[in-house]
């Protein structure tokens, strides 16, 4: 077979290829726009609502969301798969560690087609006695109004040493 011909091929299959992985988007830039808007404001009043006391964050999670934490830590980096096992597995075992709600201070957002990236800081007392404090990345993957993939930046070390403590220690009442 001359070499152009198997050149054709190979650059024809190519395209094909590129074509096929490349993410959907809407059809023009005002739709796009208005998805990033949409989302932004979502995530926007979610975390306001979340420093306020009055919106649990993990509300916009979809039922079969995949959470990844990144890192190395052998005790919560890792994939979550739904929901109930992400709250199951850090969200319960960190807030029984807590005497107060993780207070989140939002310190930038930004979104781009169906991801809304968030930055914040987190801040609670313990259930010691002393203070926890984390700063966070988080990358949310949305369809529609719900969060259905998150890729999460955090100081594991950190969070690891939190629920590595005697969640006995917690006292009786919390302020959620």
């Amino acid at each position: 077979m001359p070499l152009n011909v198997i050149r054709g091929v190979t650059l024809s299959l190519g395209i094909a290829v590129c074509l096929t992985a490349a993410p959907v988007r809407p059809a023009n830039a005002a739709d796009q726009a208005l998805i990033e808007e949409t989302n932004r404001q979502l995530v926007r009043d979610a975390f306001e609502g979340w420093e306020a006391g009055t919106f649990n964050v993990f509300d916009l999670l979809d039922e079969d969301v995949v959470w990844t934490i990144t890192g190395f830590d052998p005790v919560v980096s890792g994939i979550y798969r739904g929901k109930e096992e992400l709250l199951s597995r850090t969200v319960e075992p960190f807030s029984e560690r807590m005497s107060e709600r993780l207070s989140p201070t939002l310190r930038e957002l930004w979104a781009d087609g169906d991801d809304v990236l968030i930055h914040f800081d987190g801040e609670g007392r313990t259930a010691a006695g002393d203070v926890y404090r984390n700063s966070y990345l988080w990358i949310f993957t949305m369809e529609g109004d719900a969060v259905t993939e998150v890729t999460a930046f955090l100081d594991t070390a950190a969070f690891a040493a939190l629920l590595a403590r005697d969640p006995a220690n917690a006292p009786d009442e919390r302020t959620d």
